[in-house]
């Protein structure tokens, strides 16, 4: 008596058919090309697509969309260099600790399809400061940055930027120099000594001689002190 015949148990079609969709599926995901940045609202916030606005960690650039402060020095420089690396483009967006900022705005380190890190590009580039004001996890290599590009003298750190001294537009306090006073100020959570005068003294202002000050701080990018 011949045995029964053995067939190979095969997977229905339409589970294969199913099976290479979900793979695909997974593929295809993998190689997302990221978000869409759909508009730049200045140097340091940009609106992602499904994400909504968001703040640059690490990042703090010159004002121009403040309702009640005026468009500072290099505040227009520094918005166009952001438009003209993000707007329309794709990106990858990696979080911190924190998520949200007081405003509701997502905290992110915003990068490209090529690779490159947004949030050290600007201030590589010397668009904007190393904001320390909060602990986060290149902030060591953010302050590395922008001593590197104010000793180079890159964007807001430059004498002169855009045919335009950056220490004509600012009010008299502001501009006089701080060997004509000997005295410099600071605040109580800032790594950094300004000129009187300066809107990082909003909050609070101590003031310092400045020879201390050197040894203990770095100048300011806006008032520039020195």
């Amino acid at each position: 008596m011949r045995p029964p015949e053995v067939r190979p148990l095969l997977p229905h079609p339409v589970t294969v058919r199913c099976g290479i969709a979900f793979l695909f599926g997974i593929l295809a995901a993998a190689a997302a090309p990221g978000q869409l940045v759909e508009r730049v609202v200045d140097g340091d916030t940009i609106i992602v697509e499904g994400v909504g606005r968001v703040r640059l960690i690490g990042v703090d650039t010159p004002e121009t969309v403040h309702p009640n402060r005026p468009v500072e020095f290099f505040g227009k420089e520094a918005s166009a260099f952001a438009k003209g690396l993000l707007e329309g483009k794709r990106v990858r967006l990696e979080y911190d600790q924190e998520r949200q900022d007081r405003y509701g705005r997502t905290l992110a380190y915003v990068y490209l399809s090529d690779g490159t890190f947004v949030n050290a590009e600007i201030i590589r580039r010397g668009y904007g400061h190393a904001y320390t004001r909060f602990p986060f996890r290149h902030m060591d290599a953010f302050r590395q940055y922008e001593r590197e590009a104010r000793d180079n003298r890159r964007g807001l750190w430059g004498e002169v930027v855009g045919g335009s001294n950056p220490r004509s537009s600012a009010s008299p306090e502001a501009r006089r120099s701080p060997t004509e006073t000997g005295t410099v100020y600071v605040t109580r959570t800032g790594r950094k000594y300004h000129r009187e005068g300066c809107r990082f003294l909003s909050k609070s202002k101590i003031p310092m001689k400045r020879n201390e000050a050197v040894e203990r701080y770095e100048p300011c990018g806006v008032c520039k002190p020195d």
